[in-house]
């Protein structure tokens, strides 16, 4: 049965909006919600363009289903390798910023250190994951319908408390701070070798389903960012700058400025619901790519323990280390495992297969990939744990 355009267009705008949506706010904040509009849509046009060039590689090689196989078929084995490491170090990163802002989100409502609170969050979440899609799918739609549910009453009890003068303020200098985690708000490509398939390789529809995914993800964005910006002020107690020097997301400061239990309880909700359904698709994938890459079958329970264990230990023991790093982990996700994975192989399979011919935009593109890494790698040279 094919896949409707309307639901690759959901799988697209789904995949989207996570836990990087979170972030958004809180590392755009300092330059303001007119510079940000200009960040989160040069980031789409960026992301869309290389889901569209993903695209044309997946119906171009039809019989590769995986990132990886299209890396060796294009780059050769030095490509497949790139992808190894790149995919491995994006999806590390966001599984730490998962387990730290899953633990943040725990620690709300149980009593408790941060510490105990990330591992009773990992614990419940990769339990659930052990158990296999047959739980895992049921759960992460009922995670999204409430992921949306949280999201339109967020902003529909919200609005009342924006004050439009913290809407005004400007600060371009500051704009570039935001493209890591605008990046990474934008990760969907994975899907399309996938969705490709079940759309029985029609360009048409795949492209439909890539534009209007991505612009609807765009629209929730910069509805978002009017919500946050409008009722958080930079500075001051509970403001953007403090809840960027305590590695927090978005919705943490709304409980001191709105003084609404309501909203607060709405914005843990979303945030909680933000946080699972990105854990569990990032989660399920991983293991299915060491599945994959090492020819390993979930058929005996050793197997299954052994992918686990390298799929979540590294990035909880490195929560656990660093408990205090979502929005770090995010922006390296982004910065270096978006950028390279989802920003730069994309546009060298496509040189190489022939697809992307007009070297002014490959070269153009390249240079917003270069100048998105260097953007990471100036925030990261003060950076202290």
């Amino acid at each position: 049965m094919k896949l409707s355009t309307l639901s690759g267009t959901l799988i697209v705008a789904g995949t989207s909006i996570g836990a990087g949506m979170l972030g958004l706010p809180v590392v755009t904040g300092t330059s303001g919600f007119f510079p940000s509009l200009v960040v989160l849509t040069i980031c789409w046009a960026f992301m869309a363009t290389t889901g569209l060039l993903f695209a044309e590689l997946a119906l171009l090689h039809k019989e590769d289903i995986n990132i990886l196989s299209m890396a060796q078929h294009t780059l050769g084995r030095t490509g497949k390798l790139f992808a190894w490491v790149v995919y491995l170090f994006l999806f590390y990163s966001l599984l730490v910023a998962y387990f730290v802002g899953g633990g943040n989100l725990t620690s709300d409502f149980f009593d408790g250190s941060q510490l105990s609170a990330i591992i009773l969050f990992a614990t419940l979440f990769i339990g659930v994951i052990s158990l296999g899609k047959r739980v895992v799918d049921p759960l992460n739609k009922l995670c999204m319908v409430g992921l949306f549910v949280a999201y339109i009453g967020f902003v529909a009890i919200g609005a009342k408390n924006i004050n439009t003068s913290f809407l005004l303020r400007q600060n371009w200098s500051a704009t570039w701070t935001a493209l890591p985690i605008a990046f990474t708000a934008f990760g969907y490509q994975g899907t399309i070798p996938t969705l490709a398939s079940w759309m029985h390789y029609d360009r048409r529809a795949l492209r439909t389903a890539i534009i209007g995914g991505t612009l609807i993800t765009l629209f929730i964005y910069i509805v978002w960012q009017w919500l946050i910006l409008g009722i958080v002020p930079v500075e001051g107690p509970h403001g953007i700058l403090e809840t960027v020097q305590e590695g927090r997301d978005a919705v943490h400061p709304l409980q001191f400025f709105t003084n609404s239990p309501t909203v607060w309880k709405i914005g843990r909700a979303f945030a909680f619901f933000a946080i699972s359904t990105s854990f569990l698709g990032v989660g399920i994938a991983l293991i299915d790519f060491w599945a994959d890459g090492l020819g390993i079958k979930k058929r005996t329970v050793s197997k299954k323990l052994a992918l686990l264990a390298l799929t979540f230990a590294p990035p909880l023991f490195f929560a656990l280390l660093y408990p205090h790093i979502f929005l770090a982990a995010l922006s390296v996700a982004g910065g270096f495992g978006s950028a390279l994975l989802l920003g730069l192989l994309p546009l060298l399979m496509a040189v190489q297969a022939k697809i992307l011919k007009k070297k002014w935009l490959f070269l153009a593109l390249i240079a917003f990939v270069v100048f998105e890494i260097g953007c990471e790698l100036v925030q990261l040279l003060p950076i202290k744990f």
